[in-house]
């Protein structure tokens, strides 16, 4: 304070000065307050703009992450129906081998049927037939006391008929079979 008073000497008190003082001290007020008032409404239109970028970086900011958001899910739905297509794909693969691989099977079931077929005559022209008859005959006619060998006999005898049944159903309509196999693929 010392210093301001070295370097601004007060003005001393004089009677006719004092209007012009007053004058001069209400213009250099007037001015200060101008140049506030200048410098708050800069700072003012400052706040303003700044305001106005903000909420303009703060809509680009929210767009930009709303265009994100919905480019994945997008990119989402399109990968998965992608891979579902992919699944389908393996899918009617996997289909088209397994059709094929029963084909095959039934197939080489059906060589391997027309062979026993030929292998059905047996000793003296006896077809097969005749000997399972003859077996049943036989297993008829023994008289057996154990109950678990009774069970086990009646379950050979179920077996035996039902195998005729099906070798007469085959002899019968050869090509039924295959015909049934075909329209299933």
């Amino acid at each position: 304070m010392e210093e301001n008073k070295a370097t601004h000497p007060r003005p001393e008190k004089k009677g006719p000065n004092i209007n012009d003082s007053s004058s001069e001290k209400s213009h250099s007020l007037t001015k200060t307050i101008d140049s506030l008032s200048a410098e708050l409404e800069g700072v003012k239109k400052s706040l303003q703009k700044r305001k106005s970028e903000n909420t303009t970086l703060k809509i680009l900011f929210y767009t930009g992450l709303l265009a994100l958001l919905v480019g994945f899910l997008y990119s989402n739905s399109v990968l998965q129906r992608a891979h579902m297509r992919s699944l389908e794909k393996n899918i009617i693969s996997l289909e088209q081998r397994l059709s094929h691989d029963i084909s095959q099977v039934v197939m080489n079931l059906e060589l391997a049927i027309q062979k026993e077929k030929k292998g059905l005559k047996l000793i003296d022209n006896t077809d097969i037939f005749t000997v399972l008859d003859r077996m049943d005959y036989a297993i008829s006619q023994l008289r057996l006391k154990k109950e678990q060998t009774v069970m086990l006999v009646n379950q050979v005898r179920l077996n035996t008929d039902e195998f005729s049944r099906l070798l007469k159903k085959q002899i019968k309509n050869p090509k039924t079979k295959v015909k049934h196999s075909k329209k299933e693929d």
